[in-house]
């Protein structure tokens, strides 16, 4: 599927970064969180399985919302931007994405 999000597409609801877990996290991404916020990765995940040799999640807020996700004004915006985890820069990435972030988004 082609990449669709945009400028254009994109309203700074925050659907995409909210009630949206399990967003794993390979070793780069990793690393470059950590390097972004000063961080240790246990910090901002939570491990995917028994203990996190079995790979991260990124952790949510008690209400769903990634953690990073920074709300102004009911304007939302990712307070890693320029680090963000490669399933945020791709999203939408499949077709359930995409109806998810037009049926929801603020309009």
């Amino acid at each position: 599927m082609e990449n669709k999000i945009s400028s254009v597409t994109c309203q700074n609801c925050g659907v995409c970064c909210r009630n949206f877990p399990f967003v794993e996290l390979n070793d780069k991404e990793l690393t470059n969180l950590e390097n972004y916020t000063g961080k240790h990765r246990n910090s901002f995940t939570e491990p995917k399985g028994r203990s996190y040799a079995d790979g991260h999640f990124l952790k949510t807020k008690a209400n769903g919302d990634c953690i990073f996700l920074r709300v102004n004004n009911g304007t939302y915006s990712c307070g890693v931007y320029e680090a963000r985890a490669g399933i945020c820069r791709n999203y939408p990435v499949t077709e359930q994405h995409w109806l998810w972030c037009n049926t929801n988004r603020v309009k």
